[in-house]
């Protein structure tokens, strides 16, 4: 858990650099409170120009300097707030996202929140039916299998759970396809024998980049789709299963976190004629 800010801690420093106990949320926060001062100065700007432009179209000429000098002063105002603002943004996100503060916050805004089963396993947070990888080089998460530059741990937490309410959409039966096409390619057409996970996915990503498009953390979560969808046997009557899969640590195989924070670990697929 993060040590709570004090009072003191949560000014955010002018020389480029954040307290390590300072969070996002926090900093964000603080700068919402200083682009709300920066609204309310827009505000009077725009109050105050509408005097002077009705001033001027109806030929006021005893009010419109005063409206004027009016104007001017709330615009040096509202200058003076967002370049207040600007000053005071001195937040570190690169450091504190590669360093591996951001992922610890975004673990306590979901248990505060209080997403069940999400957890954080060699760096990533699972919460199924998404794993997040934080980029910190690049400001970025990747949310399942799209780029998301909204970082704000609150905001992310509150994606994380549309994304568990929503209807699952996993097509189960061409996942089922392409692992017994890999699986009969390894084994030359037999059947009945386990075959190493990495191994399938080896050979579902021959084609050059496609490792980038689809990298093993994306082929554990299809696994976990067919292991979550029960029994499923394929048209030519073979059915899957996923030998010395557990719900321990340990092995050498591919560890995942379920939607009920059971951890598991997959070695190996195996097909069988029924």
């Amino acid at each position: 858990m993060l040590p709570e800010a004090t009072a003191a801690q949560a000014e955010i420093p002018l020389d480029g650099s954040s307290p390590p106990d300072h969070s996002m949320e926090a900093a964000l926060k603080q700068l919402d409170d200083r682009l709300a001062t920066t609204g309310r100065a827009l505000a009077a700007v725009q109050k105050q120009l509408r005097q002077a432009s009705d001033a001027a179209r109806h030929g006021k000429l005893r009010d419109l300097p005063r409206a004027l000098d009016v104007l001017v002063e709330s615009s040096r105002m509202l200058s003076q707030t967002a370049v207040n603002a600007r000053r005071e943004w001195a937040f570190d996100a690169g450091q504190y996202m590669v360093g591996g503060r951001y992922l610890a916050e975004l673990l306590e805004q979901v248990a505060a929140a209080g997403l069940k089963g999400a957890r954080e396993v060699d760096g990533q947070l699972y919460s199924f039916p998404v794993i997040v990888k934080v980029n910190g080089g690049d400001l970025s998460l990747k949310v399942g299998k799209k780029i998301n530059r909204s970082l704000r741990p609150s905001v992310v937490v509150s994606l994380l759970k549309k994304l568990r309410t929503q209807p699952a959409r996993d097509n189960v039966r061409q996942l089922l396809h392409a692992f017994e096409a890999a699986y009969l390619r390894l084994t030359n057409d037999r059947d009945g024998y386990a075959i190493p996970l990495r191994k399938v996915y080896g050979l579902l990503v021959l084609r050059p980049g496609q490792t980038r498009e689809y990298t093993e953390l994306d082929f554990l979560l299809d696994v976990y789709k067919l292991d979550r969808a029960g029994v499923q046997v394929t048209q030519a009557g073979r059915e899957l299963s996923l030998p010395a899969s557990t719900g321990t640590r340990g092995g050498g195989g591919l560890r995942f976190v379920t939607e009920t924070g059971e951890e598991r670990l997959y070695n190996s697929v195996r097909f069988d004629s029924r």
